[in-house]
């Protein structure tokens, strides 16, 4: 069977819950809230990956393949991709894309519609790259532990559940040159509720077409973009103390801004005309002039080139090129001078 295109993937993920899902149902993403996930899977958001982002969905993509492999030749098995997506027999949106699945001896593997699980293979294997300084990290333990980020922790879960396989391991690339394996045991409990939350998000959610709470500023700013003049709301006595909390935050910050400025007023000058600045041979700072910039003021050269066309041409050209930003919503407390 034919892997298919990132489109078609894409596609398929916005029929249920895959396994990089579950961790922003669940609270548990550093990446992704409910409400986002809501957005996605609603067609509400459209925005494409920016070019860092494709920069490292592309590295990972490429990594993959490497990492399996060299997974394979350490432990001496075998491993398959399974090109199809997964999905549990009795919940239908709880769905599945493992990177491999690890073979049993002299066996090929595949999904068995019939028993509802992946049949010919030993365990699940999800393949991870990681930055160099991650493995020092409090989100990673010692190798051939289960201790792994929470995201990747409940994406093998949630795989392991579907699959019917008993243990995945994780095989991780640090830096592009430390290689680490951990693994991860099934714990049924913990699936099933996992399975019951997921298919009450959905329903109440997707089904019913209605977002989930917002518990972020992010959040906030995708749900209500505006405001209705002149209503109040009553909040909580948590929301009231965190006002306070930030009014004070904001204090500290404005300390620190005018400390460090002070701070400045005392180094620059020391500087005259050098590059740098040492102190008993060591270098402290630098202060270098950028390289020069140009900017191109097209106001003021189309108010000229338009001097020397008529009015409605003008007007007609100022038209197509004029668009209308939204305002976007401003926090300010009540008690501060902003």
């Amino acid at each position: 069977m034919n892997a298919p295109t990132r489109e078609e993937f894409l596609k398929r993920r916005m029929a249920g819950i895959g396994g990089s899902d579950i961790a922003a149902i669940l609270g548990l993403s550093p990446y992704k809230t409910g409400l986002q996930l809501w957005m996605e899977k609603t067609g509400r958001d459209t925005t494409e990956p920016d070019g860092a982002a494709l920069e490292r969905m592309h590295w990972g993509a490429a990594l993959e393949d490497v990492v399996a492999r060299h997974y394979s030749e350490v432990r001496g098995v075998k491993i398959q991709r399974i090109n199809q997506q997964l999905v549990h027999s009795e919940c239908p949106i709880a769905l599945a894309n493992i990177d491999r699945a690890v073979l049993e001896e002299g066996k090929c593997t595949r999904w068995d519609d019939k028993a509802g699980r992946v049949v010919g293979a030993r365990n699940v294997l999800e393949v991870k790259t990681a930055h160099a300084l991650a493995q020092n990290g409090a989100e990673w333990g010692e190798a051939g532990t289960d201790e792994v980020p929470q995201q990747y922790w409940t994406q093998c879960q949630w795989y392991m559940g579907i699959t019917g396989l008993p243990f995945a391991d994780v095989a991780v690339l640090f830096g592009g040159q430390k290689f680490v394996t951990y693994t991860i045991p099934f714990e049924r409990a913990l699936f099933d509720d996992m399975l019951a939350e997921a298919d009450r998000w959905w329903k109440a959610h997707v089904a019913a077409d209605l977002p989930p709470p917002a518990t972020t500023e992010d959040d906030a700013r995708r749900l209500w973009k505006s405001h209705v003049s002149g209503r109040e709301k009553i909040v909580s006595a948590t929301v009231a103390e965190a006002v306070e909390r930030l009014e004070w935050v904001k204090r500290e910050i404005a300390d620190a801004e005018k400390r460090a400025q002070a701070l400045r007023d005392v180094i620059l000058p020391a500087f005259e005309d050098a590059e740098a600045i040492t102190y008993m041979g060591r270098k402290l700072a630098t202060f270098k002039q950028n390289k020069a910039s140009q900017k191109t003021d097209w106001k003021t050269a189309f108010g000229e080139a338009a001097s020397h066309l008529s009015p409605e041409v003008a007007a007609r050209i100022r038209d197509q090129y004029t668009t209308e930003t939204e305002g976007a919503r401003v926090l300010r407390l009540a008690t501060t001078k902003e």
